[in-house]
């Protein structure tokens, strides 16, 4: 199964919309905040796929949640934007909220910066797809309990 990751996108309706086309054979969409409206627009138009949306610090107007959860394929993926773990100054608060859930695969934006850091005492592993507003999102290509990672970007 593959699966779309983004964060960020603060207004860029046109990368959106062009990710999406770019990856059609994602089924599920996670968006990590900064940008809500767009991503539930896209969520109308994109019946096809699924949606996991959570809300970021520059989503005042939101009622979406800002953590979400979601199971596939034997992995327990966490999702937020990360402003409420402090992931700008360390990610322990992050991969400790993971923990607590049992969750493989902590989620996060806020810093638009891409990357991976795989946490050597709980296995969890970090993702931050970094900046959709900036061209940047992941890839993720679970199965049976593993998974794969690809930054990508829409330019």
């Amino acid at each position: 199964m593959k699966v779309l990751v983004f964060s960020d996108s603060h207004g860029a309706n046109g990368l959106v919309e062009e990710m999406l086309n770019k990856e059609k054979d994602c089924s599920t969409v996670f968006f990590l905040g900064d940008g809500i409206d767009e991503a539930e627009k896209m969520k109308d138009r994109y019946r096809d796929k699924k949606f996991i949306l959570v809300k970021g610090n520059n989503d005042w107007y939101s009622q979406t949640d800002t953590e979400a959860y979601k199971y596939i394929d034997g992995l327990t993926i966490m999702s937020c934007h990360g402003h409420k773990f402090n992931v700008r100054f360390s990610l322990r608060s992050l991969i400790d909220s993971a923990e607590s859930v049992r969750a493989n695969i902590a989620l996060y934006g806020h810093t638009h910066k891409s990357g991976m850091y795989n946490d050597p005492v709980t296995g969890i592993c970090a993702i931050n797809p970094g900046a959709l507003c900036e061209g940047k999102y992941a890839v993720l290509t679970i199965e049976k309990g593993a998974f794969d990672i690809e930054f990508k970007s829409v330019y």
